[in-house]
C-alpha cells in the first residue's frame, strides 16, 4: 500500500496555494467572486473567521445577479453547515428560489447540491425516508439535467447508503456499483468515487467479506493520493483500522484513529470524529480493555451535539454489555431500560412522521381542489355566451379522440399479441431444442461413447494377443491394421465426447458463464484463425435460463466465423451495463449479403434465440469486406 500520511500536509499546501492563485488569477468579477467563495468553502473546515471574511469580501460582487444570489446563499448555508443546521436549511431554501429562475446546466447543477445538503441535514434527524425522496425527487433529477455524472455519481451512492442503513446489502451494492460505472477517464476520478469506495467498503465489512474490503481500501488509499482535497481522509484511516482490528493487530489500528482523528480536526469534520471514536471503543473492547472502551462510548453518548437515535441505541446496548461482563448488572440493567425507551420513541416517532407526510398529503390536495374549483368557476361566469358551443366542439373532439383511440389501442394489442405468440414459440422451440441436446449428450455419453470405448479396448487386446505370439510378416501387417484402427476409434471417440460436451456445456455449470465462452474460444482457435475474447461486467449474470441462450448464440456466432466466412481474425465482445447484455462479434472474412443470406442459408436459429431473449440481432455485412453481428437483449 502506499503511505498517505507522508505527504498530505504538502498537498495541503498545495490546494491553498491554487486556491490563492485563482484569485489573484481572477480577470473578471464572476472569476474572482467564485474564487473567494471557494476560499470561504475550504477555511469553513478548519476556520469559521477566515471562512467569513471571504464570504463578505464576495458579497458585493453579486450586483443583483440572481446566479450569483443563489451561488452566494449556497456557500452561506455551507458555512452554517453542522453549526446552526436550521438556520443552513432555511438560506439553502432561499437559494433555490434564486435558482429555480434560471434554466442552465449550472443552476440545476446548484440546486441538486443545494438538496443533497438539505437532505442530508434531515437525515441527521433521524428521517432517512425525507433524505431519500429528496434524493430521488430533486438531486437525480436536477444531476442528470445538469450533465454531471460526478454529482450523480454521489447521489447514487447516496440512496446504496439508505439501503446499507437498513441493512439492504446485497440493494446497497448494486446502487455503488451503479456509481462507480459512471467513471469512463482517470479525469472522473473524484471525491465522489473514493465516497462511493468508503460506502462500498462498509456495506463488504458488515458481510464479513474481509478480502473485498481491503481491495476496496487498496482502491481507496491509490485515489486517496491523487486527489488535492483529504477532506474524506479521515474515513480511510477509519476503515484501515477496522482491518487492523479483525487482525488483532491493536496496537497499529490505534495508530491509524489517532491519524485520522488529526484529519478530522484539520477539516473540523464532526461526524468522521465520531465514527473514529466508535472505532477506538471497538479496539478497546476486541483487547478486552472494557473499561477504556466504556469510556470511549460514554464520552460519545455525552457530546453536547449529540448523536442520531439509531446509533445512540447501538452504544447503549453495547455499554450495557460491557457492564455485564465486567460484572455490573446494576448498570446493565439501567443500560438496558434506557435502550428500551429509546427504541419505543423511534418507533413511536417513526408512526409520528408517517401521519404526519400523510396530513400534509392530505392538507396539500384539499388546498389544490379549492384553488382548482375557484378558477373554474371564474371561468365559467367569463365564458357563459359561449360554453354552449365549446362544449359542443369540445364534445366531437373527444368523440373523435376515443375512436381514434380505440383504432389505434387495438392495432397495438393486435402486435403485441403476435409478438408475444412469436417470442412463446421461439422459447418453446429453443427449451425443447435444449432439451433434446441434453438428451442425446447423456446417449452419447452413456451408450455411443461407452459401446465404441469397449470396442477400441477390444481391438488393442487382439493387437497385444498377436503381437505375443506371432512375429511373421503377414501377422506384422495385421498387427499394423489394427493400430491404425484403434488409433481412428480413438480419434472417434475424441470426436463423440467433444459432440456431447458441446450439446450440454459442463463448463458452463461449473466455472460459470465468462469461463465458457473462453474456453470455447479456445477450443476454436487455431494457427489460421485468431480469436480474441473480451468480458466486461459478466459476474452480474446468475440466470442459468438466460446465460445458456446466450451462450448457444456466441457459439453460433463464432462457428460461422470459423467454418463459413474463412476469417483470419475473430473478435467477440461481452459485457453487461444497465441490465443490458451486449454481445459484439467481428471477423475479417469474406463477408456476405445479409438480404439474400436469411433467404438461403438463413440466420433463422438464431434470430429465434435473439427473439426469445426480447433481444435485437443487427448484421453489418458486405462481400469482402468482414461481418459484424450486434446483439442487444435487456435483462
Amino acid at each position: 500500500m502506499l503511505c498517505f500520511s507522508l505527504v498530505h500536509f504538502i498537498i495541503w499546501g498545495q490546494e491553498i496555494e491554487q486556491l490563492d492563485k485563482s484569485l489573484k488569477d481572477a480577470t473578471t468579477e464572476e472569476q474572482r467572486f467564485k474564487a473567494l467563495l471557494e476560499l470561504s468553502d475550504y477555511w469553513s473546515y478548519q476556520d469559521t473567521l477566515q471562512a467569513k471574511k471571504y464570504l463578505l469580501q464576495a458579497k458585493p460582487l453579486i450586483r443583483g445577479k440572481d446566479l450569483l444570489q443563489g451561488i452566494y446563499l449556497f456557500y452561506e448555508a455551507g458555512f452554517y453547515y453542522g453549526n446552526n443546521n436550521p438556520k443552513s436549511q432555511a438560506i439553502y431554501m432561499q437559494a433555490e428560489k434564486y435558482f429555480k429562475k434560471i434554466d442552465t446546466k449550472e443552476s440545476y447543477r446548484y440546486r441538486a447540491k443545494l438538496w443533497h445538503n438539505y437532505g442530508a441535514l434531515e437525515q441527521q434527524k433521524d428521517d432517512d425516508k425525507a433524505f431519500l425522496d429528496i434524493t430521488i425527487k430533486h438531486c437525480i433529477p436536477y444531476a442528470l439535467k445538469s450533465g454531471d455524472s460526478d454529482l450523480l455519481m454521489s447521489y447514487f451512492t447516496d440512496v446504496g447508503m439508505l439501503f446499507y442503513n437498513h441493512k439492504e446489502y446485497e440493494k446497497a451494492l448494486e446502487y455503488y456499483f451503479k456509481a462507480i460505472s459512471l467513471v469512463k477517464s482517470p479525469e472522473q476520478e473524484t471525491e465522489n468515487l473514493l465516497w462511493a469506495y468508503h460506502n462500498m467498503f462498509d456495506t463488504y465489512y458488515m458481510q464479513n467479506k474481509l478480502d473485498k474490503c481491503k481491495e476496496v481500501l487498496e482502491k481507496s488509499e491509490i485515489l486517496l493520493n491523487k486527489l488535492p482535497s483529504k477532506k474524506l481522509a479521515a474515513l480511510f484511516y477509519k476503515n484501515k483500522a477496522r482491518i487492523l482490528i479483525k487482525e488483532k493487530k491493536f496496537d497499529e489500528a490505534q495508530q491509524a484513529i489517532s491519524a485520522g482523528m488529526k484529519l478530522a480536526d484539520q477539516y473540523n469534520l464532526y461526524w468522521d470524529k465520531f465514527a473514529l471514536k466508535y472505532e477506538k471503543a471497538q479496539a478497546y473492547k476486541e483487547a478486552g480493555d472494557m473499561v477504556s472502551a466504556k469510556k470511549e462510548l460514554s464520552e460519545l453518548l455525552a457530546d453536547p451535539r449529540g448523536t442520531m437515535s439509531k446509533s445512540r441505541m447501538v452504544m447503549i446496548n453495547e455499554i450495557a454489555g460491557m457492564e455485564a461482563s465486567l460484572g455490573n448488572f446494576e448498570q446493565a440493567y439501567r443500560w438496558t431500560r434506557e435502550y428500551k425507551v429509546l427504541s419505543d420513541s423511534l418507533g413511536a416517532l417513526d408512526f409520528k412522521k408517517q401521519m404526519a407526510v400523510l396530513e400534509t398529503k392530505y392538507r396539500t390536495a384539499e388546498k389544490e381542489q379549492a384553488i382548482n374549483l375557484l378558477e373554474s368557476r371564474n371561468l365559467l361566469n367569463r365564458t357563459f355566451m359561449i360554453s354552449g358551443l365549446v362544449l359542443a366542439g369540445l364534445i366531437g373532439l373527444w368523440i373523435w379522440y376515443a375512436l381514434n383511440a380505440r383504432k389505434k389501442r387495438t392495432i397495438q394489442e393486435t402486435l403485441l399479441l403476435k409478438q408475444q405468440r412469436e417470442i412463446d414459440v421461439a422459447k418453446a422451440l429453443i427449451e425443447g431444442e435444449e432439451q433434446e441436446r441434453k438428451r442425446l449428450a447423456r446417449d452419447l455419453h452413456d451408450g455411443l461413447i461407452g459401446q465404441v470405448t469397449g470396442l477400441k479396448m477390444n481391438v488393442e487386446r487382439i493387437a497385444r494377443d498377436h503381437q505375443g505370439k506371432h512375429h511373421q510378416d503377414g501377422h506384422t501387417h495385421h498387427q499394423m491394421d489394427l493400430a491404425v484402427v484403434t488409433e481412428q476409434l480413438g480419434a472417434v471417440i475424441l470426436e463423440l465426447r467433444q459432440t456431447a460436451h458441446n450439446l450440454e456445456p459442463i463448463v458452463l455449470k461449473n466455472d460459470g458463464f465468462e469461463e465458457a465462452i473462453r474456453h470455447f474460444c479456445q477450443q476454436m482457435e487455431s494457427t489460421s484463425t485468431k480469436i480474441n475474447f473480451y468480458a466486461r461486467g459478466l459476474e452480474s449474470l446468475k440466470d442459468s435460463n438466460i446465460e445458456l441462450p446466450l451462450l448457444r448464440i456466441i457459439q453460433e456466432l463464432i462457428t460461422n466465423a470459423v467454418k463459413h466466412a474463412d476469417a483470419s481474425k475473430i473478435l467477440v465482445q461481452v459485457g453487461v451495463e444497465d441490465n443490458f447484455v451486449l454481445i459484439e462479434v467481428e471477423d475479417d472474412g469474406k463477408g456476405f449479403d445479409p438480404n439474400q443470406i436469411r433467404r438461403n442459408m438463413g440466420l433463422h436459429n438464431l434470430e429465434d434465440r435473439v427473439i426469445a431473449l426480447g433481444g435485437k440481432l443487427n448484421i453489418d455485412s458486405q462481400i469482402g469486406e468482414g461481418s459484424n453481428f450486434m446483439i442487444t437483449c435487456q435483462i
